[in-house]
């Protein structure tokens, strides 16, 4: 997630690209007989470069009098950057989004210069030929890390290369968030009861945690572990792979059709969902519902519903990334004080075994029309966002933002010291708060709008945790070593585990397109898998009927999703 060339080859690279735009960069001006550094351009006359984006609540997104199109960040980067930002569409629905641009494509209509695209949008406009190859703008213009990643997660490249060309770039998670098991240690001392190592000694402290009244109120109002299961085993929190993969290498989700194709042992792939092993999953997670080890609304929580169990003081084990430690667990003391939770091992199953999902390390796709003729332009500005998180060693970091993006929004300076939060405590005057309510700007919102997200790299954070977790007190380097100090105790030794667990991931095997057979019969399939996989858990139906399950999947154009995922399998397997 190719090394630095050097200083002079990045720079050549980045003034060969500034020839092409509408404005030309600063730099690029050979009378001027100036070397700027990578981080210093500016198009002149200025260029445009359009998006959509879909408005979502934005809380503390912005100031009085500004907006998604008129703020500090847009004038700056109008003012020192010479790009202007505008957007063809905002709306308030993702289906919105969607209809836009299937009437786009419907009438041959206008694309933005930048915008995103999955599934079966992507699909279509791959086919319709819409979208801007990116093969020589990649290798001219991106930065050696971004490449770097492109290379060593080439399967990120797979559902938007055709006849070897790339038309859109993934866009790339931390993927350093994977599974650990956080349980309430201060219940396990006040029952007395060891961290347990194994699936058999989780089931006792469930067991525990559900009938000792851990929380000490008289009542009968714990359930052991907090799990939403109303879009299945996988989800962004919460979820049960840890459970799965203490039984089998072969990870589960109904949700999407996509995920998780697993290697079956002959060089094929097979939907883990339908695989033999995910009955031993089910068998345990059906005995826990039965004992009453699960809360009976399992089936209708999703991730955010399930935590608040876990945080009114009710539930006593959840499964899920590093950073619960602060939100939303770290909540939990506003209803019970002195509730300490602590991340554990995963546990092992009855042979030993222990694995966990790779999380996807890329979502969506960020793509460009084919129209587009300022792509160097928006490399120029993603290559300085992305070295914001490596620091003053990279040559793409501009030193204007080493304190923050803009005084007054992320940061206030006072008596020399640079604050970002508790500006009350801090001594700052009122009126120089960025938010009336003592809140700092999200930053996002301003900052994001052309890359669709935060730049991020899989696994990007690894060394800054492994280094900050062994050398406590150590000088921070770099913006990553920086976030990752900010990390409360339980955080970092949550992060830290969750690396030291990384070779325990499985990762999906499927990376290409929305096949036919998924746009066909996908849907109803995840929703056949969702609710057979409740069904058995909530003892509606028997264990047995898993073979009727998996029977009706294929029927219903499992088989040919089937065909398709191993044809591509064949013609792309690493």
């Amino acid at each position: 997630m190719i090394r630095k060339r050097s200083g002079a080859l990045l720079l050549l690279a980045a003034l060969a690209g500034c020839r092409d735009s509408g404005g030309t960069a600063a730099a690029d001006n050979p009378g001027s007989g100036d070397v700027k550094p990578l981080w210093d351009f500016k198009y002149d006359p200025p260029i445009t470069i359009t998006t959509a984006i879909v408005d979502e609540n934005r809380p503390n997104a912005f100031k009085p009098g500004e907006s998604l199109t008129d703020n500090v960040h847009t004038r700056w980067m109008e003012e020192n950057l010479g790009i202007i930002t505008k957007f063809d569409w905002i709306v308030s629905k993702f289906d919105d989004y969607d209809t836009k641009i299937r009437l786009a494509l419907a009438v041959n209509g206008k694309l933005p210069d930048t915008f995103y695209a999955e599934g079966d949008i992507l699909k279509n406009l791959l086919k319709a030929g819409r979208l801007l190859p990116l093969d020589e703008a990649i290798e001219k213009y991106a930065h050696p890390k971004l490449k770097e990643a492109i290379k060593k997660y080439a399967y990120s490249m797979a559902e938007v290369t055709i006849d070897g060309k790339s038309y859109g770039l993934p866009r790339f998670v931390a993927g350093d968030e994977g599974t650990v098991m956080w349980i309430r240690k201060d219940w396990l001392e006040k029952l007395s009861l060891d961290p347990p190592a194994t699936i058999g000694e989780l089931e006792n402290v469930l067991k525990a945690f559900s009938e000792q009244d851990p929380n000490g109120n008289g009542i009968d109002d714990e359930t052991g572990l907090a799990v939403p299961l109303k879009e299945g085993p996988w989800s962004w929190m919460g979820q049960t792979d840890a459970i799965a993969g203490a039984f089998s290498t072969q990870m589960l989700c109904t949700s999407d059709i996509k995920l998780f194709w697993n290697d079956d042992g002959s060089g094929k792939l097979v939907y883990g969902a339908v695989h033999p092993d995910a009955r031993k999953y089910l068998e345990i997670m059906a005995s826990w519902m039965a004992k009453g080890y699960i809360d009976r609304d399992a089936g209708i929580q999703d991730s955010s519903k399930a935590a608040e169990l876990a945080v009114k003081g009710t539930a006593g084990v959840m499964f899920g990334p590093f950073w619960m430690g602060a939100w939303p667990l770290g909540d939990t003391v506003k209803n019970a004080p002195g509730a300490e939770w602590q991340a554990y091992p995963l546990p092992a199953g009855p042979d030993g075994l222990k694995g966990k999902a790779q999380k996807a390390l890329h979502g969506i796709y960020t793509v460009f029309s084919k129209d587009f003729t300022n792509i160097e332009a928006w490399f120029a500005y993603y290559n300085k966002l992305l070295a914001k998180n490596f620091g003053p060693q990279d040559p793409y970091f501009d030193p204007r933002f080493a304190t923050g993006y803009h005084e007054g929004y992320d940061y206030v300076i006072r008596d020399g010291k640079i604050i970002t939060v508790n500006f009350a405590a801090e001594g700052v005057p009122r009126d120089q708060w960025p938010l009336a309510d003592g809140s700092s700007i999200d930053m996002r919102w301003m900052l994001y709008p052309l890359t669709g997200g935060a730049l991020v790299l899989p696994y990007m954070s690894s060394e800054a945790i492994r280094k900050l977790s062994e050398q406590s007190g150590t000088e921070v380097s770099t913006p990553i070593e920086q976030s990752i100090k900010g990390l409360n105790s339980a955080q970092l030794a949550a992060a830290r585990l969750a690396v030291s667990e990384q070779e325990l991931e499985i990762p999906n095997r499927y990376h290409g397109p929305l096949t036919d057979g998924m746009e066909k019969n996908g849907v109803f399939l995840q929703k056949l898998a969702t609710e057979s996989y409740i069904s058995i858990i909530y003892g509606e139906k028997p264990l047995s009927y898993f073979d009727q399950f998996v029977d009706l999947f294929y029927k219903n154009g499992g088989d040919v999703i089937t065909d398709e995922v191993n044809e591509w399998y064949q013609e792309n397997k690493p």
